[in-house]
């Protein structure tokens, strides 16, 4: 990892998330976030080159090949009428509810 990834503007994240933060919980949400990424950046030492792709683990690792799984299959959505049927109110082709968040 490289110091570039050291430094986070967790002002600017507090800001998307809507965020009081004092200067105390600024220091240390920053300090946390650099160790998280840290502890998942470790995970790129792992060599996964004889990962066996044709495998997926389930059911408390129990490995079943990807043969042995569900198809993905189409169907049929709702239609506009059925999605709209218990919405508030409607504008064009979307819900419409009471706004939630003053910018």
């Amino acid at each position: 990892m490289g110091s570039e990834n050291k430094h986070f503007d967790i002002n600017k994240i507090a800001e998307l998330a809507k965020l009081n933060l004092d200067p105390k919980e600024i220091e240390k949400f920053e300090s946390q976030m650099v160790d998280i990424i840290s502890h998942f950046s470790s995970l790129q030492k792992i060599d996964t080159s004889s990962f066996n792709l044709k495998s997926w683990e389930i059911d408390k690792n129990k490995i079943a090949d990807v043969s042995d799984l569900r198809n993905d299959n189409k169907s049929i959505g709702f239609n506009e009428e059925e999605i709209f049927s218990n919405a508030p109110s409607k504008e064009n082709k979307f819900i419409k509810i009471k706004k939630i968040l003053d910018r």
